[in-house]
């Protein structure tokens, strides 16, 4: 019995190793978590190790995140919100990008706040669906973090929170339901997009996608939904490898994926 743990404890081994190669190649080239220009005033980005989260100020006390970390104590979280003399009560709205466990895991710590995502990543929020990406497979099929999605959206749907104008556009790909949040002139696009060491945007990580293929058709589709509004929109924001300036990186994507 013995020794067939420990030839269990290394295969577990080995795996986990080859997977952290193979993660170190997939993010080779890749623009540092929270590098890139700062977004301006209200509009904050928080780091919780290779995640970052967005912290926006919807007014009269009221703060917004774009998703909720990997960090299930909420530590990089709760002290960006005692920087603000805020608290958890003062979140209002939680914008969920997809449900993998490293952007979902501080919601049960902000039991006052509204849970937004797009309808389709509904069964992912809550468990009953199985993730698809390769990694994800083989170390917890379902969510680790199970939620409920109080305010299921549908594509292209506008809503207000507080003083903030929100728009959701759907980016399947990545993951079924995965969104992108236009808020303040910010395109929020949680693991839909990438943006490399050189400044281009690139779709998302087959490590962890269930269709790389389905992610760069969501990516020029949303560059054709976004061009009356390239106006508007200031920043790309992902939330692993921090942001860019302008909807040229995604227009540029899009022409040179047609």
């Amino acid at each position: 019995m013995k020794q067939i743990l420990k030839i269990i404890g290394i295969c577990a081994a080995t795996l986990v190793v080859a997977v952290i190669v193979l993660g170190l190649v997939f993010f080779a080239g890749l623009q540092k978590a929270g590098s890139g220009p700062s977004l301006g005033a209200g509009l904050e980005p928080v780091q919780d190790g290779m995640s970052t989260v967005y912290l926006l100020d919807a007014g009269n006390g009221q703060l917004v995140l774009v998703d909720a970390g990997n960090d299930v104590k909420g530590t990089a979280i709760q002290a960006a919100l005692a920087n603000r003399h805020a608290t958890a009560d003062n979140v209002a709205a939680i914008l969920i990008t997809h449900a993998h466990p490293d952007h979902d895991a501080t919601i049960p710590l902000f039991p006052k706040a509204a849970i937004y995502a797009l309808k389709r990543e509904v069964p992912l929020a809550d468990g009953s669906e199985s993730f698809q990406g390769p990694v994800l497979r083989l170390f917890g099929a379902h969510n680790t973090h199970p939620f409920h999605v109080s305010r299921p959206l549908e594509d292209g749907e506008k809503f207000t929170i507080g003083n903030l104008d929100v728009t959701a556009f759907a980016v399947p790909g990545h993951t079924p339901g995965s969104a992108a949040y236009l808020v303040s002139g910010v395109l929020f696009m949680g693991d839909s997009a990438q943006i490399t060491s050189k400044q281009q945007l690139i779709g998302p990580n087959g490590l962890f996608s269930n269709d790389t293929s389905e992610g760069a058709a969501s990516l020029k589709h949303l560059d054709q939904e976004l061009q009356p509004r390239a106006a508007e929109i200031k920043f790309l924001s992902t939330a692993h490898t921090g942001n860019i300036a302008g909807l040229e990186p995604l227009n540029q994507f899009a022409s040179a994926t047609r």
